[in-house]
């Protein structure tokens, strides 16, 4: 009997202290050339194809909890890093990007709490019609807190 087990293997942190994951297969036994089977033997396209699905169907759900993890240890990381800089430094470090997309990147990464900042200073203690912060202010999306 074929057992076959689709499973997300949270490794030790990375570079950075990031959080690694990867799928991996176990599955006994492997058939002669070492292959592990993915679907059953099938004998009509509709049996692969529902097959397919479970297999799909599985992947998704593996996807959700990859995303719920690096969620979680983006909310961590986000908070260990994020509330040892002022707004002000924020924004001097997102004026220094070399184009707007770097700025939206680096400013979108920020926690929620942190993009209020930053954005409350920019928007009342800068000039908003020169430089950066006129890019900024063009950019900011004020409902959802984040630059476009």
């Amino acid at each position: 009997m074929e057992v076959l087990h689709l499973d997300l293997v949270e490794q030790e942190k990375g570079e950075l202290g990031t959080v690694r994951l990867r799928l991996v297969v176990r599955s006994y036994p492997s058939d002669s050339r070492g292959y592990v089977s993915l679907t059953p033997d099938c004998e009509t396209m509709e049996e692969f194809e529902k097959a397919l699905a479970h297999l799909k169907k599985s992947m998704d759900s593996i996807l959700d909890s990859v995303r719920k993890t690096f969620k979680e240890h983006q909310a961590r990381d986000e908070t260990a890093v994020d509330d040892f800089y002022t707004a002000a430094e924020i924004w001097h470090a997102l004026e220094e990007c070399s184009s707007i997309e770097e700025m939206r990147v680096r400013f979108n990464e920020l926690s929620l709490r942190k993009r209020q900042q930053v954005a409350d200073f920019v928007l009342t203690q800068l000039n908003i019609f020169k430089g950066a912060a006129s890019i900024f202010s063009q950019h900011y999306n004020e409902v959802e807190c984040i630059l476009e």
